[in-house]
């Protein structure tokens, strides 16, 4: 079976479902161990904020939390993203930070905004 076909509907007015630690996030976006440290460094990057798979996800920002849901729709085995609002919460240079790297990705991308 090939873990890269599969579709991830991405709201960022709703951008997460847990409120514990971002390893049950992680978790739920079927997050491979070995992608987890590129997935902190890339929020990290944009963010500017530093964050480990314990830290209690609920804590973020709104804007943080919109580009965690973008980090973990990278990094998951989805193919196909499809983005509802992504510019919820973000000022222009992140927006653009995470809109590049997403196109960088090679995934096929849908975007929406309401």
């Amino acid at each position: 079976m090939d873990n890269n076909i599969g579709f991830l509907f991405a709201n960022a007015n709703h951008a997460l479902i847990c409120s514990g630690p971002l390893w049950e996030e992680m978790l739920l976006y079927n997050i491979r161990e070995e992608d987890q440290d590129r997935l902190l460094a890339t929020f990290t990057a944009i963010s500017g904020k530093a964050i480990s798979p314990t830290d209690i996800i609920s804590q973020l920002s709104g804007g943080q939390k919109v580009i965690l849901l973008a980090c973990l729709a990278l990094y998951s085995p989805a193919s196909r993203l499809h983005f509802v609002d992504l510019k919820h919460s973000l000022d222009a240079d992140k927006y653009a930070h995470t809109l590049q790297l997403l196109q960088d990705s090679g995934k096929q991308l849908h975007f929406e905004e309401f």
